[in-house]
């Protein structure tokens, strides 16, 4: 089975490119998220890409990036969640520098296929979402987030329940590129039902380098 490195993609690595090459063939054509004609140049960005961390899983065969997701930290732009969703829940509690989104999953279309099948998380593309995880629990842990937002479709957080990692719907379900829901998931409560993802952090291929 092909195996994949993880790496951590900041504002001037060299592998930037690919990550925003994959949102572009995933976001603008194979979903439909966003027109092609607003992304020159083949890559997918918007303005929260600044304050966010990129991860890519890269095949270690190829080299080629194959998944990817982001980690939006807080900024004055807030997160693309409060600007999508009402909420339902009060969360005035929750500290602003202690909030991360998760973002910009997206995998290549020939590991989405394999997804599909009765095995999930035992497909290849169930290794790199694992891994994307394990990559978006440690940065959390290291900036010392305390919750994640997400905006999942209906089928995602009962696969993520499945696997312990539970999130709180804190909204209702609107048409957003689909049918979608905002969500909450506490860090600790995440971490305590599955440490395994804070462990093994030295097998991970960690690489903040700068172009």
């Amino acid at each position: 089975m092909t195996q994949f490195k993880f790496l951590r993609i900041e504002q001037h690595h060299p592998l930037l490119k690919d990550v925003l090459s994959l949102r572009y063939q995933v976001y603008c054509h194979e979903r439909g998220f966003e027109p092609p004609e607003n992304h020159p140049g083949g890559l997918e960005r918007d303005d929260f890409d600044q304050s966010a961390v990129h991860f890519a899983a890269v095949s270690a065969q190829t080299g080629q990036v194959v998944g990817t997701v982001r980690l939006i930290t807080h900024s004055q732009l807030g997160f693309p969640i409060e600007h999508a969703f009402e909420f339902n829940r009060d969360l005035s509690h929750l500290k602003r520098d202690q909030l991360g989104e998760i973002s910009r999953l997206a995998l290549s279309k020939e590991y989405c296929r394999t997804f599909k099948g009765r095995q999930r998380w035992q497909s290849e593309a169930g290794l790199i979402i694992d891994g994307l995880f394990r990559c978006l629990a440690q940065e959390s842990c290291r900036q010392g987030l305390t919750h994640l937002y997400a905006v999942m479709s209906r089928g995602l957080p009962i696969l993520l329940a499945r696997k312990k990692i539970l999130f709180s719907q804190i909204g209702l379900e609107k048409e957003y590129h689909g049918m979608r829901s905002p969500y909450v998931g506490a860090v600790r409560d995440i971490l305590n039902k599955n440490p395994e993802l804070v462990l093994g952090e030295k097998s991970l291929e960690w690489s903040s380098a700068v172009a």
